[in-house]
């Protein structure tokens, strides 16, 4: 039978070895001072093994299965290193344990394939082989990290999975009778066409994987903030992205916080102390309101925390719990104890919130916040709800309600930036 493509089976199987250890150059040098360099130790390891496995075979065609039993048994123990790999790259933990298992099940098969028959041995090495890869594939979809060179490394190995399967019912359905466990046929040449693609496209994909991995992992820390580790000002252009999946379009509640009297705590015990007040009620925010919710520090020592799918009456109970926690855990700076309290302004939307309309809830919370400030801070006021004077402040004020989307009047936002200024 005349090669595919005039493909010469032995030239193949040196040029996919050569690509592999190319390759597995090009993971070393990726590997270096990464984090997660075992997830590249596994991928060298995998293609250095895949290598022998095909430098042996192009010596190997219409071999003998002792001859064959090394490089088959290499193959099993390649992909397992892939799938060590990959479970790595997504912090799983897996065994080697099974598929150094598989490999001496093949090596067994092989040895016994004068009783078993040579077609049944075959199409047993391939149904475990492509086992393996559909395995890893599954391992790949199943994944919710939003990398989109995953769906192609899943290509990568269909392309070589679907090789596995026509190789499987050659075996087992087509060729019962076939002398050789690597004969010099069409389906070779099927096979190593496959292998090439997914050499070349699985390759090309791993890299992929890590660098969009690290550029995700520079983006997190630019909408982080440097001080306190929540979200920036700069995050909530990305707010959709971030609470889209959580959005509950029947309600979201916005609470928007602000340290009492801040600037005397810079100015009696300096910045490195208003610098841990910071962070103590960064503290505070993330105990009480969960590491799940949107919180984002947007001023010096001003917060906010967006509540998808809570109710006004919901958000006051967290609120409560901030201001009470807070002004009840004072911080301990240096020995000396510096009491904490914080004021917050609590506003609601009927509607999804993208990065446009956070900030007209935002502008409403903080006419909120004003108020809280002006009527003797260390409390909680709600759009929409009367203020409860306490004896010795400043007369309450009242914040109407707005409706969803609805900008407040230009004399109650002049009032809001001015006193913005002051606090």
């Amino acid at each position: 039978m005349e090669p595919l493509f005039g493909l010469d089976q032995q030239t193949m199987f040196k040029l996919n070895a050569l690509l592999l250890l190319v390759f597995a150059a090009a993971f070393s040098f990726a590997g270096l001072g990464q984090k997660d360099r075992r997830y590249w130790v596994y991928l060298v390891a995998s293609n250095v093994v895949f290598a022998l496995a095909f430098a042996l075979f192009s010596r190997q065609i219409n071999g003998t299965p002792a001859d064959l039993m090394v490089p088959n048994a290499c193959l099993v123990i390649g992909l397992g290193l892939r799938w060590q790999a990959i479970r790595t790259f997504f912090g799983h933990r897996s065994s080697a344990t099974w598929f150094l298992a598989l490999s001496i099940f093949i090596a067994l098969a092989l040895l016994f394939s004068p009783v078993l028959g040579t077609g049944l041995v075959f199409g047993m090495t391939n149904a475990v082989i492509a086992a393996q890869i559909l395995a890893i594939m599954v391992s790949l979809i199943r994944e919710k990290e939003a990398l989109p060179s995953r769906w192609g490394l899943v290509f990568a190995y269909g392309a070589v999975a679907a090789s596995s399967v026509l190789r499987v019912l050659q075996g087992l359905i087509l060729d019962q009778g076939m002398e050789s466990l690597l004969p010099a046929d069409i389906f070779l040449d099927l096979n190593l066409i496959a292998a090439a693609i997914h050499v070349s496209a699985s390759g090309a994909f791993s890299l992929s994987l890590a660098y969009e991995r690290s550029v995700a992992g520079l983006r997190q820390l630019a909408l982080r903030d440097a001080l306190t580790g929540l979200y920036n000002r700069q995050s909530i252009e990305a707010l959709t992205e971030i609470i889209g999946h959580r959005q509950d379009r029947s309600q979201t509640a916005l609470v928007l916080l602000d340290i009492d009297h801040f600037k005397s705590v810079n100015d009696i015990h300096g910045h490195v102390a208003g610098d841990e007040a910071i962070r103590h009620c960064a503290d505070v925010l993330n105990r009480v309101f969960g590491q799940h919710e949107f919180i984002a520090r947007i001023g010096g020592e001003e917060f906010v925390v967006l509540l998808p799918g809570r109710d006004a009456d919901n958000a006051v109970l967290l609120a409560e719990d901030m201001r009470s926690t807070l002004e009840h855990t004072p911080l301990v700076f240096k020995g000396k104890t510096i009491a904490l309290t914080a004021s917050l302004g609590i506003a609601t939307s009927l509607e999804p919130v993208d990065a446009t309309t956070f900030s007209q809830l935002l502008e409403r919370a903080d006419l909120c916040l004003y108020r809280a400030k002006l009527n003797g801070r260390n409390r909680i006021e709600v759009e929409g709800r009367e203020a409860t004077a306490r004896s010795g402040t400043t007369p309450e004020i009242t914040v109407p309600p707005l409706a969803p989307g609805e900008p407040p009047s230009l004399e109650a936002a002049q009032s809001s930036r001015s006193f913005a200024v002051q606090r």
